[in-house]
């Protein structure tokens, strides 16, 4: 009846025969299997766990009462005061010990980041010296795809060299490869497409890949394929 009468049940709860109708004047008519007070006080405290949307313009709050709600207060007071220990700090002083570690985290990932990019603009540099006909091709192990990819950009850059292929395992199991191209270079007598190279190459690393003209990538299982994939690189590049 009541469901007929155009109440709405959330949250797909079962409810029995018998169920309050909640009526907000003309906003809003809902089942209510839960328990009612007469008024807010008689259940203690309240503290809210969750919320949520369930709906357009609707949202479930989730909150415990009474000796439970105490319950919580206590674990987050001592939650705080055992993060304030391991800061070396007091419970009303975390907030501002918790901005230092993060600015400290920052400044530590922003100097570890330019460390790198001064150790790839080195290596960059050492590959292009020993370009072959505007064109290098070598393997590089221990570096993750993304890296792969900034080193082979970096080199062809930093020499203007024709094409750059570089390919390693990161970690003895998997394969990348990536191919950097001069713009252009994908046109005319001696050019090359990075993306149809790519093409070429990914499955003797046995997986796939591909990219734009000027730079693209391929990954696999294959690490066994790799010096393979780097000798089909120099002959279709007649270098490196």
């Amino acid at each position: 009846e009541a469901e007929a009468a155009g109440a709405l049940a959330f949250f797909k709860e079962k409810y029995g025969d018998r169920v309050r109708v909640i009526r907000a004047g003309p906003h809003s008519v809902e089942l209510c299997g839960g328990t009612h007070v007469a008024a807010l006080g008689a259940i203690g405290p309240i503290a809210v766990v969750s919320e949520s949307s369930i709906g357009a313009n609707t949202r479930r709050i989730e909150a415990v009462t009474g000796t439970a709600s105490l319950g919580r207060f206590h674990a987050l007071e001592d939650l705080v005061a055992e993060s304030a220990g391991r800061l070396k700090t007091e419970p009303e002083n975390l907030a501002d010990s918790i901005d230092r570690l993060v600015e400290r985290q920052r400044a530590a990932e922003k100097a570890l980041e330019e460390a790198q990019g001064r150790e790839l603009r080195a290596e960059a540099g050492s590959l292009a010296a020993h370009a072959d006909g505007g064109v290098v091709v070598a393997r590089r192990d221990g570096l993750e795809p993304d890296r792969l990819r900034d080193l082979a950009q970096t080199t062809r850059a930093l020499g203007g060299l024709r094409a750059v292929v570089v390919a390693g395992s990161p970690d003895g199991g998997r394969a990348s490869l990536a191919v950097a191209a001069a713009p252009g270079a994908g046109n005319g007598d001696g050019g090359v497409h990075a993306g149809e190279l790519v093409r070429r190459l990914a499955p003797l690393l046995g997986g796939g890949g591909g990219g734009k003209p000027g730079l693209a990538v391929a990954g696999g299982k294959d690490a066994s394929g790799i010096d393979r994939a780097l000798d089909e690189a120099r002959a279709a590049l007649g270098g490196g």
